[in-house]
């Protein structure tokens, strides 16, 4: 059975697609990544586009949508939902009660005199990082999912 993580930051035009895409990239199939925002974008961050394309991920079908999407009846519901943004777990936590797991990755952020491309490579560095820590390469092994503080 596929395990569902759902990443959300605030405008899911970066962080949150980033985690979506480097996540299902990596995944043998045992983990499937989606991603919301609580306040969605109209587009993608080029930057985040730019980033993916650096390291051989496909951006295409990552849009920004609004994180109330996964709570309708009929959409995947995760198994794991990760905050990526400060205030996320706050607006999210009540959401999905029962088993799904919370989790909130404290991400640095950016240096505030790097450019746009150069915070979004250090974003994904850390996520993949991040990923590869608590996803044990994708999936191979579910039961080293660790959950964080």
């Amino acid at each position: 059975m596929t395990m569902t993580i759902l990443f959300v930051c605030n405008d899911n035009a970066g962080l949150s697609p980033m985690a979506e895409a480097c996540l299902n990239a990596v995944s043998d199939g045992s983990l499937r990544a989606f991603s919301a925002g609580l306040a969605p974008a109209s587009h993608l961050a080029p930057a985040t586009a730019r980033v993916l394309a650096e390291n051989g991920i496909p951006c295409g079908g990552l849009v920004p949508k609004p994180w109330e999407l996964f709570a309708l009846p009929h959409a995947p519901s995760p198994d794991v939902v990760v905050a990526l943004t400060p205030g996320v777990a706050a607006a999210t936590g009540q959401i999905w009660g029962g088993p799904t797991r919370h989790m909130c990755w404290s991400l640095a952020p950016g240096r505030e005199a790097a450019s746009p491309i150069q915070q979004a490579r250090d974003a994904f560095a850390t996520l993949r990082r991040e990923i590869g820590m608590r996803f044990a390469g994708g999936g191979t092994d579910r039961r080293v999912l660790r959950r964080s503080a």
